[in-house]
């Protein structure tokens, strides 16, 4: 059985379409959790109603996207024991309907895997991941002001801009997070999400988890789906506020993971602001 899990704030309408239209594509069993972030109890009963019996729905704290996967991955797992937990935004078209079938399917050849995602297409019709580790300094500072020293072909390799694109099946750093699946035993036994942000780096946290256990993510692109990105977070912030809010959850990353110190997280948060602001003026 899959498990799937999609964490729902304000947007009721995308998460009926998603489940309505999307779900029925995938042909072993499956029950879906939706964690109504911020919703009052009746808010979620409308909503529940709308999903049917395929489908239960958690009113839970708005406290961020590692926080509500946790709670719905919980619950599959005190009800329902499903052996795949997929998480998965519900700005989601499956263009490949077999793809959670066909994720499930990889991840019974390989138990070393922790995680296994799709090709990510957004609406510009580029990759969305898969992506290689950089530093801190080299994914908040340096790419931005490096530009005068690289040509455009140079600094796709160096910053890894052009890794999704090149990136063929096989072990890779960090899926993206808006539709990957994972075996729910590897899940929980890494300690799955990490709570500590709200937003965003909850991927490299959990590909670090992972790691931690002997397990590796995995990208199968035979797979794919587009990623309607914009309709969630992208409705909700603008573009500074949400480059903060990315910048201090890989902060809290590079911190607790990478062994960055405050000071040295102090410095690069201070340009990282400053570099941010000059852009989206």
């Amino acid at each position: 059985m899959i498990g799937i899990v999609i964490v729902n704030y304000r947007t009721d309408a995308l998460t009926v379409r998603f489940a309505r239209e999307e779900l029925p594509k995938i042909r072993r069993p499956w029950h879906l959790v939706v964690a109504d972030a911020g919703a009052t109890e009746e808010e979620a009963a409308a909503l529940q109603e709308q999903l049917g019996g395929h489908a239960t729905v958690l009113p839970v704290p708005n406290k961020g996207f590692a926080y509500g996967n946790n709670r719905g991955a919980e619950w599959l797992r005190d009800h329902l024991r499903p052996e795949f937990i997929l998480f998965s935004n519900n700005d989601i078209v499956l263009t490949s309907p077999e793809v959670a079938d066909a994720l499930a399917e990889k991840l019974t050849e390989l138990p070393e895997a922790g995680a296994i995602g799709p090709e990510v297409i957004g609406l510009d019709g580029h990759r969305q991941g898969p992506e290689k580790y950089l530093g801190a300094w080299k994914k908040c500072v340096w790419m931005y002001l490096g530009t005068p020293f690289y040509s455009k072909s140079r600094k796709e390799e160096v910053f890894g801009l052009n890794y999704p694109a090149k990136a063929q099946e096989g072990w890779h750093y960090k899926l993206m997070g808006c539709f990957f699946m994972v075996p729910a035993e590897a899940f929980f036994a890494a300690g799955m999400f990490d709570e500590g942000t709200f937003l965003y780096a909850e991927e490299n946290i959990l590909s670090d988890r992972l790691a931690a256990i002997g397990k590796r993510c995995y990208y199968l692109p035979s797979v794919s789906i587009l990623h309607e990105q914009g309709k969630t977070i992208g409705a909700k912030y603008d573009a500074y506020r949400r480059a903060v809010l990315q910048f201090d959850s890989l902060a809290y990353y590079y911190k607790k993971y990478r062994g960055y110190s405050r000071f040295e997280m102090g410095i690069i948060s201070g340009l990282f602001r400053l570099i941010q602001r000059v852009l989206c003026r």
